[in-house]
Parts: structure tokens; sequence; C-alpha cells
């Protein structure tokens, strides 16, 4: 693979002081310095946070824009990739594109795709984007120019650490619920059916509780038997959901702790983790309550919790799933079968 200069221009959260570390920005980066490729992070809602005077943040942003321009044509990039990037210009794409006819450029996104137009007449101007959700790439890649890809939430055991601690809870479940969304629904239910089974269950970010960062939300995933994802477009009814391998990444981190990770079923995600091999999924509510006895009772979630850390470590990780990237954007033949290549589209056929 030939070495790539890249600037990776992505969100970092630098003004949290490493309570996210583990984000898929810098899980991205890491995977491309391990491929051998020089990276230059751009931070840029941190970058355009210190330019703003007097809470002026068009000016901000103008400056920040104009600083990307100036950071590719600096180091003469073979790739700007772009991480979610709402507050980078289209025209600042094509101002670097003017500069340097070579580069490449491509977006990663892992959030629910609900951005102004300026976003999507990105997707004119790119040569790649990639999602972490397959639904509707192919209807994207009718109406834009770009190549369009699913990719995974990554798992890495340079960040997502599997600890030597004893597990003193039975059941974990972490997901903002905004208290208007399903999740809310969803941990009501969960909390009342572990305080009637008298099951030791810790919730954060939902129910009015705190939130966990930093390294103590490792401590928590991986004192836990079990973990519980659930995203605010699953639906109780899980066949009622309209989901492509879409996931969280919560569920890549249970995953890569080594904990025993609960999913809704979602279409296509067999295709990455098997069921009662690697994970556990579930239908309804009940469903999930009646498994989570299940694989309580004889300690039945330690195998569970075991393949699917090898799995998820395997086939997730930072180093593979950046080669994967780097292998779409510049057309190089893949080095491997990758298990989720077949959803890759462009003017609405596979690729």
């Amino acid at each position: 693979m030939k070495s790539l200069k890249i600037v990776h221009c992505a969100i970092f959260n630098e003004k949290t002081n490493g309570k996210e570390f583990y984000s898929q920005d810098r899980k991205i980066t890491h995977g491309l310095n391990q491929n051998g490729h020089l990276v230059y992070d751009f931070s840029y809602r941190d970058v355009e946070r210190s330019m703003r005077i007097f809470g002026l943040k068009k000016l901000s942003t103008d400056k920040m824009n104009k600083k990307l321009i100036e950071i590719c044509k600096n180091i003469k990039a073979d790739l700007l990739l772009l991480g979610k990037a709402e507050k980078i210009y289209p025209s600042t794409l094509i101002s670097i594109k003017k500069a340097l006819p070579n580069i490449k450029i491509a977006l990663w996104y892992v959030d629910h795709l609900q951005e102004n137009n300026d976003f999507f007449k990105k997707l004119d101007l790119i040569d790649c984007f990639f999602h972490a959700n397959a639904l509707n790439l192919k209807d994207l890649s009718k109406k834009y120019k770009a190549k369009f890809g699913f990719f995974p939430n990554i798992s890495d055991d340079a960040f997502d650490k599997k600890l030597n601690i004893q597990k003193t809870t039975d059941v974990i479940y972490i997901a903002r619920d905004y208290k208007e969304d399903v999740r809310f629904k969803f941990a009501m239910l969960l909390d009342e059916f572990c305080k009637k089974e008298s099951i030791n269950h810790k919730i954060y970010a939902s129910l009015g509780n705190p939130a966990i960062f930093g390294n103590d939300f490792f401590e928590a995933i991986n004192s836990s038997k079990i973990a519980v994802n659930f995203n605010r477009d699953d639906s109780l009814e899980c066949s009622k959901s309209n989901k492509l391998l879409g996931a969280s990444d919560r569920m890549a981190q249970f995953m890569g702790c080594g904990t025993c990770t609960f999913s809704p079923s979602i279409k296509g995600f067999d295709k990455l983790f098997r069921a009662g091999i690697d994970i556990v999924y579930f239908d309804n509510p009940l469903d999930c309550f009646n498994k989570i006895k299940e694989y309580l009772k004889d300690d039945k979630f330690e195998q569970i919790a075991q393949n699917g850390h090898s799995r998820a470590l395997e086939i997730t990780n930072a180093k593979r799933v950046s080669k994967f990237m780097c292998e779409t954007i510049f057309e190089w033949s893949f080095s491997e079968d990758y298990e989720w290549r077949e959803f890759m589209f462009k003017n609405g056929e596979k690729i």
C-alpha cells in the first residue's frame, strides 16, 4: 500500500479533555497510522471555537475554512478525510481541489443523516462517502456524484480495553434518551424488569441518570456481565425498524471490551456478528428480558462475550477498517474479502 499524506478533518473534541478519547475519529487516525500513512489531525470545531471573537460564529467559521485550505496546500495532501464536517463549506472543497487537482476527498459519517442543504452539496464534490448505516446508500448514490459505501464502527484493543476486573453488575445500559424518543420507553421497561427480577443493573445517561465518560466508561462496561444496546432509530418491535447494518459506536465498545452484548435484531448485521455465537439479538423488550435471564443463568453469557470480543477485534479493528477506506477511495484492489463489501454504490448501482 502506498504511503499517503492525509489531513483528517474531524471533531476530536479537544474541549472535553480526553473524556471521549475512544471516539471514531481517533480510532480512524490510529488505523491510518498503523497502515503507514502520515495523518495531520484538524479538529475543526475546536479551531473554529478558538477563533471566535465576541461570539461571531460566521467570522470564525470563515477563518477555520481558510486555515483548512492552507493546511492541505502546505502538506500537499493526497487525501482530505472529513468526519461529519458540517462546518466545512462546499466552496472550501472546491478551492482545495483547484489548488491540489490530484487530491482525493472523502467524508465519513456515523450519526443520523439529518443535515442542511450545504452538507448534501458536498456529496457532489467529494470522491467517496462512508456511512455506518447502509440503508440509504443506494438512493443517495442516485442523487449525488460520490461513491457511497458502508463502513462499521470500529472496535480496537488500543482503545476498547478488556480489563481484568470483577463483574459486579449483571446488566449495563448506556444511551441518551432525551425523554421523548423510543429509548426512554425501552430504558423504563428495562429498569422495571431488572428491579422486579432483582437483577443488579446500572443505567447511564437515561432516566435522569448521569452520563459516563473516559476510563470510567470502560471500567463500568468491563464490570458488567451483559451490555444492552438500543438506538434511537430502533423500534420496540424490531421487525418494524427501518435499518440496514446500522448500530451505534457503543455496541462496538461493548464488544471490544469483551462484554456479552445484546442488540435489537438488525437487518444484515449477521454478516458481521452471528446470532447466539458472537452476540445476542432480540426481537422486542420481552424477548430481550427473557434472554437476559437465560444468559445470566449458569454464566451462559461468558462464551458469547469471548466470541464477540474476538470477532469484533478481528474484523472491525482500526487498521482493517481504515485500510478498507483507503482501498475504496483510491480504487486499489481489495486486499481481503471485507464482510460489508457488497454495500457499495455509485449511480444507483452496486460496484
